[in-house]
């Protein structure tokens, strides 16, 4: 997702049926009989997740890189929705944050040292978003955006609690963006 994480619009049974019947019925047997249900989707990091799973993903970058703070955060997402991306997730799927730090740490390599993740909500302490589970009929998805990375010198015991700020609700504005230098 490039766009932090919004819910695709959810389909109607109707609009699978005749997506997909054509080529389901003539593959099923005479006795079987097709449900169409849509798919959930689990938003994970970003501000369009559910509170208690909104973090911040802080880094520490080697110091004797030349690359920016800005392309550092970029790449960190990048490496998130690639991550991230439909097809490597089946429903009902365990996420494992050490999984994804090990993929963000080859993605980053030599630029980047370490990565973790920090809930934003204050109850919640480190490593309370190691594992999260999908329930049979979701999938994940990432809603981190650059602003929920956080460049940091070192990891210590400040920099691991949880305090970032937890959305609980927003609003729409739309945006015309005429170029992007960096794609």
């Amino acid at each position: 997702m490039q766009d932090g994480g919004t819910k695709p619009t959810e389909s109607t049974a109707d609009q699978l049926r005749i997506s997909y019947s054509g080529s389901l019925n003539p593959i099923k047997s005479l006795s079987d009989q097709i449900i169409y249900h849509s798919v959930k989707y689990k938003i994970l990091f970003g501000t369009n997740s559910d509170e208690e799973l909104q973090a911040t993903f802080k880094v520490v970058k080697n110091t004797k890189t030349n690359i920016t703070d800005a392309v550092i955060k970029t790449r960190v997402i990048q490496a998130i929705n690639e991550f991230f991306a439909l097809d490597n997730w089946d429903f009902g799927d365990t996420f494992y944050f050490t999984e994804l730090a090990a993929y963000i740490h080859n993605q980053m390599a030599p630029d980047l040292l370490t990565a973790v993740i920090v809930p934003n909500q204050s109850g919640q302490s480190f490593g309370s978003l190691f594992q999260i589970n999908s329930a049979a009929d979701e999938i994940f998805i990432s809603g981190a955006t650059v602003s929920d990375v956080s460049i940091i010198t070192a990891l210590g015991a400040n920099q691991l609690a949880a305090s970032g700020t937890v959305v609980t609700s927003t609003s729409t504005t739309s945006t015309l963006t005429l170029a992007n230098p960096f794609s």
